[in-house]
């Protein structure tokens, strides 16, 4: 199928057609955790389940009990065309197309824009500046994204974020989860700011780690939720701590939407044992940048503080950006459970300086 066919406005009957002809050979099936909800793909295309592997290959799990609720998608890259087809199918989700253009809503990151597509009950995201560049076209059940346009991970993100969509009575943050003497921490902070490294090294040295990027609590416990995704390591200190064992994990290098190059590598891997089950949560630490020495102080989150907390949302958080309604209720339900947190501000210093610190606060406050 020519370029100028696949990125016309007539397009998507075609695109249609082809994906009702069916998967080119025998699916295979794969079943993932996601806080504690689940999701099956079926798929026979490998590319996919390389990059699930990859990314959520610490999420893996063998297939729940019959009746238990769960997320199916079915995926299918289509023949000559750049395009992967994506059907949904579960008890509730969002539409597809929701989760891919809240982050850049919330984020004023206006790279896309919503036209209405050439069928009914179809919408589109395309670039903002070139309506030629469609990105994704969602029914609400079924996607079709162009894999030429997509930034890196956002077929995967997209499925699972629609499986985090699914989960009820949770809320979704950008932050890291570790567990030190049977109570979880939520590490908050901007993209760069420490909170992989400072999970990493916290596992290191022997303490449960719950997620790298994203964290899923339950608030009325509160309770986090486990979602290994693949951590991704950087040129520094942390990475010459752990080289060798990198090097002998599996572990891929990748490109983040930020533009960052990072080796993406299974906490499992590298620390055997540490990857862990739901923990009620107890802490919360906000990092707020470097210095010499690591330091930290009591905190106290408040509604004004839109600055500091506006690092809870990245694009891997589906349900902000999708309504202001929804934001500011998402929000005020952050608020609300930092408010039930010790709560901490920590200025980082080296790894391991800092984790101690982490520690301490955690193990004197627990005792």
């Amino acid at each position: 199928m020519p370029n100028s066919e696949i990125e016309s406005r007539d397009a998507l009957p075609d695109l249609l057609r082809e994906a009702a002809k069916g998967p080119r050979r025998a699916e295979r099936s794969e079943w993932f955790r996601i806080g504690d909800g689940h999701l099956e793909v079926l798929s026979d295309h490998d590319a996919l389940f390389a990059e699930l592997e990859t990314v959520y290959g610490d999420c893996a799990v063998a297939p729940p009990a019959p009746g238990t609720p769960r997320i199916r998608c079915r995926a299918r890259a289509l023949h000559e065309s750049p395009f992967l087809w994506l059907s949904f199918d579960g008890p509730r989700f969002s539409d597809p197309i929701e989760v891919a253009h809240s982050p850049y809503r919330f984020l004023r990151r206006q790279r896309y824009a919503e036209l209405p597509a050439s069928l009914p009950g179809w919408r589109r995201l395309v670039g903002a500046q070139d309506a030629d560049r469609l990105l994704i076209a969602s029914d609400g059940k079924t996607a079709l994204v162009n894999l030429d346009e997509a930034p890196p991970e956002f077929a995967v993100d997209c499925i699972v974020g629609v499986a985090q969509s699914s989960l009820t009575d949770v809320l979704t943050l950008h932050g890291a989860s570790v567990g030190v003497g049977g109570a979880g921490a939520l590490l908050v902070g901007a993209t760069g700011g420490g909170k992989s490294t400072l999970a990493l090294t916290l596992a290191w040295r022997g303490h449960a780690f719950l997620g790298d990027d994203v964290a899923i609590v339950r608030a009325a416990g509160p309770e986090i939720l486990p979602f290994p995704k693949s951590a991704g390591l950087r040129e520094g200190p942390l990475m010459r701590l752990l080289g060798e064992r990198v090097r002998a994990s599996r572990h891929a290098l990748a490109a983040s939407r930020h533009g960052l190059t990072r080796i993406l590598v299974r906490v499992s891997d590298l620390f055997p044992g540490s990857v862990h089950g739901p923990l009620p949560l107890r802490f919360a630490f906000f990092l707020d940048g470097f210095a010499d020495q690591a330091a930290i102080a009591p905190y106290r989150p408040q509604l004004t503080d839109v600055k500091r907390l506006q690092s809870l949302v990245n694009d891997s958080t589906p349900g902000w950006g999708m309504t202001p309604g929804r934001d500011l209720m998402n929000y005020l339900s952050a608020v609300d459970l930092f408010s039930r947190l010790r709560c901490y501000l920590v200025q980082l210093g080296g790894p391991e300086e800092s984790a101690r610190l982490i520690e301490a606060a955690m193990e004197g406050s627990c005792s």
